[in-house]
């Protein structure tokens, strides 16, 4: 036979099973203020499940469950580090802009100085790139220089982008 509880019961419940209750929520939480906590959250959702509990049955096992479970819902959540489940705030769209803007430029950077192009994408050196353009090593390498800092100046400006900024390209000869 399902009876429904009702509002006195539950504080009927609380008078008589609390301590109990508290005594569990304290073992699993091992912190008499989590304890508290979660005595108070196991009630408030029995008071909210109230409907469905048969009342012909003893409440202390259902509400042994509920502050169970609760205690042990405070317990994984202080033990998440702080901040484990907080992303990093999404780029705004300002961000995303200035980041496609600064890609496209860099790309466009690298297609105008090809030198650039070989050194950073290709891993050749200010030598093999002057021999692979024609043109003298050390022009090779100021290209390679100067095509290095536009890019790194441009990749600064952008807050997203700032850590490819320290890509270590080196102009060897």
């Amino acid at each position: 036979m399902h009876t429904s509880t009702s509002s006195a019961d539950i504080g009927l419940w609380y008078e008589r099973y609390a301590p109990s209750l508290r005594s569990v929520a304290a073992r699993v939480t091992g912190d008499p203020d989590d304890a508290d906590d979660a005595l108070h959250d196991a009630f408030l959702a029995a008071w909210r499940a109230r409907g469905s509990f048969d009342g012909a049955r003893n409440p202390l096992p259902w509400l042994a469950v509920i502050a169970r479970r609760k205690a042990l819902t405070i317990v994984s959540r202080r033990a998440r580090p702080a901040g484990a489940l907080a992303q990093p705030p999404a780029p705004s769209a300002e961000d995303e802009a200035l980041r496609r803007d600064a890609d496209a430029a860099a790309r466009g950077f690298v297609r105008a100085e090809p030198a650039l192009a070989l050194h950073a994408l290709g891993g050749l050196a200010a030598r093999d790139v002057g021999a692979l353009l024609g043109i003298p090593m050390r022009t090779a390498a100021s290209r390679i220089a100067r095509g290095r800092r536009r890019v790194e100046a441009l990749l600064a400006a952008t807050t997203p982008l700032s850590a490819r900024s320290k890509t270590p390209w080196s102009i060897s000869s």
